[in-house]
């Protein structure tokens, strides 16, 4: 993948083993160890994720013996390189965020590293939130009327909630406040220190079915049924749309045969309902997301993060 729309090598190499999944009778299950490598450190939420996805994926997968391993760095470009440099056999499979990874490569000028990438397909959403002190800042009207000294917090540079989070702060001005987690924004709110926060549903799920953070909106076209009370941006009138998505990546290159048992596996997990019982708990919503529609949402989204640094950075070039 690249920053431009023309199509380079590596684009091309995916595109082709995108088709290629597609084929019939390349469904010859893969077994032995694999090795799911998560770009964050173990306790991140990122390794919380990809733990809990990893016994899906074995009950899935037959024959697949699943070990997952953390490559923290880099903000997740360190595990990036070490998925493009091993072998192509699907042995070793990558657990990805989006748009961060994106954003990563775009601030790092480390585009060309994504064309290393074959880019399996997604299988979770996950909804952004605008969260506020419950019995403090309770909706919009409440955080507008705190005026411009209110400061709004969200996860590091480059997560979706940061780079919604600057829109954000622009129809409702506020100092914009980058914290190094989720969870420190998120307590930063609870604290008293900040008015609001634009978390990732996971993030902010238990404090807010427990009543002490409320939610003031989703970044979402509709309400969701994870938080159905919650009305959307777009019902007070903002149009902020924005979500992060969680899925799997593997070294350009790889061949469709080896491919095919994991992608199977992946949509499988997807339809399992204790992996959608899981997805409700924790706050966010299963979404297969294949690799021939994947792929061109994350060129597209590549592209408008490449435009955007140019003009608009989301942080330090020094950074």
């Amino acid at each position: 993948m690249t920053g431009a729309p023309r199509a380079g090598p590596g684009r091309r190499a995916l595109g082709a083993a995108a088709l290629g999944l597609l084929r019939p009778g390349l469904a010859a299950a893969q077994p032995g160890p694999v090795t799911l490598l998560v770009g964050a450190p173990p306790g991140s939420g990122a390794d919380s994720w990809a733990r809990g996805f990893a016994p899906f994926l074995e009950r899935h997968w037959p024959r697949a013996m699943v070990a997952v391993v953390n490559r923290p760095g880099e903000g997740g470009l360190a595990a990036a390189r070490s998925i493009a440099a091993a072998p192509a056999d699907a042995r070793l499979i990558g657990a990805v965020g989006t748009p961060l990874l994106l954003a990563r490569a775009v601030a790092a000028r480390a585009e060309a590293l994504l064309d290393r990438l074959a880019f399996v397909a997604a299988v979770a959403e996950e909804p952004l939130v605008l969260v506020g002190l419950a019995g403090t800042t309770d909706d919009l009207d409440a955080l507008r009327a705190l005026g411009p000294q209110a400061v709004l917090g969200t996860p590091p540079h480059g997560s979706a909630a940061q780079l919604a989070g600057i829109a954000l702060g622009r129809a409702l001005p506020m100092g914009l406040l980058s914290f190094p987690n989720a969870a420190a924004a998120r307590q930063a709110v609870l604290a008293g220190n900040i008015a609001a926060a634009l978390l990732a549903v996971p993030d902010a799920i238990a404090a807010l079915r427990d009543g002490r953070l409320a939610g003031l909106a989703l970044a979402q076209e509709q309400r969701s049924d994870l938080l159905p009370e919650v009305p959307t941006f777009l019902e007070q009138g903002i149009p902020l749309r924005l979500a992060a998505h969680r899925g799997f990546a593997v070294p350009a290159g790889t061949e469709a045969a080896p491919l095919q048992p994991l992608l199977q596996a992946l949509r499988a997990v997807v339809a399992d309902p204790e992996f959608a019982a899981q997805a409700q708990a924790q706050g966010y919503i299963p979404r297969f997301i294949g690799p021939t529609a994947w792929e061109p949402m994350l060129r597209r989204r590549l592209a408008e993060l490449s435009e955007r640094w140019a003009t608009d950075p989301w942080t330090s070039r020094q950074e």
